[in-house]
């Protein structure tokens, strides 16, 4: 369904290549795991991918079309991307929510599209804000909201990065959860930039390692060894399993 084919990529004022070759590919409902030490172009890849920098080459493809030839609309309508800091503003939840149908509106606001994010903001558990403006908002208040705009976008592919950060255990659980479950049910391709490796292990199919970037590793929850988190995080580890949950313990 979603195939990130050989993406290289520079910025003019650093002397050394950010991205070299590197891909994916996911089937609808499957989560990606990003991982990778601070700078190694994570985020770079994600906004690679949503066309916020240009590509020296490489492809994107969605369910057969390339990426790099579509309309700005039609763009909205296959990809949504959340990036790591939203600025808040003085708008309330449920119209912020809103502004994510705003690929699909072509003249009016339609019942359907406030039904769409009626039940995106129960989902996330923003009921008792949807009346509330932006800037009232805690950080990880503030968070759920900008994925609950982009989940009401209907995206095929869903691009996070570090949508946890700000957030308490709980949430970032439920978060993950919800985001994997929607995932599945509507057959969408998600990639998270996530530094939390347990979280990655528990909620994401697949897995991508980046070093000096290129991509060390990728696949299944084979791939996560603690050979690839010494190589990648010049860190040691220990994986065990409890309760049929993988854990990673850092030594």
């Amino acid at each position: 369904m979603i195939k990130v084919k050989d993406i290289c990529f520079s910025y003019d004022s650093v002397n050394r290549v950010i991205l070299n070759n590197v891909g994916f590919d996911l089937d609808a409902g499957e989560c990606l795991a990003i991982l990778g030490n601070n700078g190694v172009g994570k985020s770079t890849l994600l906004k690679c991918i949503d066309r916020i920098h240009r590509i020296h080459s490489g492809s994107v493809i969605i369910n057969g079309k390339d990426m790099h030839t579509l309309s700005r609309r039609e763009m909205a309508q296959s990809i949504a991307y959340v990036p790591q800091n939203t600025a808040s503003s003085h708008i309330m939840v449920f119209d912020a929510v809103l502004l994510g149908r705003k690929p699909y509106i072509r003249w009016d606001v339609g019942e359907e599209d406030k039904q769409i994010v009626s039940q995106i903001i129960e989902r996330f558990g923003l009921l008792g804000y949807k009346a509330r403006y932006l800037d009232e908002l805690s950080g990880g208040e503030l968070q759920k909201v900008v994925l609950a705009r982009a989940m009401a976008q209907q995206p095929v592919f869903l691009l996070l990065d570090e949508p946890t950060s700000n957030l308490d255990p709980r949430n970032q659980h439920e978060m993950l959860n919800n985001v994997r479950t929607l995932a599945k049910e509507h057959g969408m391709g998600v990639a998270i930039v996530i530094h939390d490796l347990n979280l990655a292990v528990r909620y994401c199919d697949k897995f991508l390692f980046l070093k000096d970037g290129h991509a060390y590793s990728y696949g299944g929850i084979e791939t996560v060894t603690p050979k690839a988190i010494e190589a990648v995080y010049n860190m040691k580890a220990e994986i065990i399993e409890h309760r049929d949950i993988k854990m990673i313990i850092p030594y």
